[in-house]
């Protein structure tokens, strides 16, 4: 994959805060290479993209504001670096003792008990999850730079998807399914298809 100097400097940054723990500007300054400025930018860029988050507000002459990884920091950069693939159990490990990763950990869907009694059965899933979305990013990456090779009937299903939450689009697309009858047979075949996945998906949660 090519990487743009952007991602490269962002993926220092990300790492120099895994590596460091909780850590503010100045701190990632002292780090690395890049002006303070530069690095206020990743930083800011990365809160809004939801790649690191909040971690502590010191109060002091100066507040001093802390930032570690998100999951979803974990599964971008997972994309573009081997070492954090290969380091990624252990950084498991350091962040897993961490209550606000492990309260991104409980909202992605992870067993809040298992999180306290079996860290080791945790970190295998962790990795798997990071793993199974970094393919999901390549993939909407792919869909994004490649629209032209996506298959027609694919792209109607993803953009129909997000366009049926809008209350709007909700009423045509009721409407064509109602009076169209081949495309209400093309519906029902994608909804069966989900539906089969989700019954399977339930027998092993069962």
């Amino acid at each position: 994959m090519d990487i743009s100097r952007h991602d490269i400097n962002a993926l220092e940054l990300f790492k120099v805060i895994l590596d460091n723990g909780p850590t503010t500007l100045y701190a990632a300054n002292t780090k690395s290479n890049m002006p303070i400025g530069t690095i206020h930018r990743h930083f800011m860029e990365m809160l809004k993209t939801e790649k690191i988050m909040v971690y502590d507000v010191a109060q002091s002459a100066r507040k001093k504001i802390s930032y570690g990884p998100t999951i979803y920091g974990f599964i971008y950069f997972y994309r573009l670096d081997d070492g954090l693939q290969k380091n990624l159990g252990s950084y498991f490990d350091r962040w897993s003792k961490s209550k606000h990763f492990v309260s991104d950990l409980k909202q992605a869907g992870f067993d809040e008990r298992q999180l306290d009694r079996d860290t080791k059965s945790s970190k295998k899933i962790f990795e798997r999850f990071v793993q199974f979305y970094a393919g999901v990013e390549d993939q909407l990456d792919f869909l994004v730079k490649n629209i032209n090779e996506v298959p027609r009937d694919l792209r109607w299903f993803l953009g129909g998807f997000l366009l049926v939450r809008k209350k709007e689009y909700m009423r045509l697309y009721e409407e064509l399914v109602r009076s169209m009858p081949g495309y209400r047979k093309d519906v029902s075949g994608i909804l069966e298809g989900i539906i089969n996945s989700y019954t399977k998906l339930k027998r092993l949660s069962s």
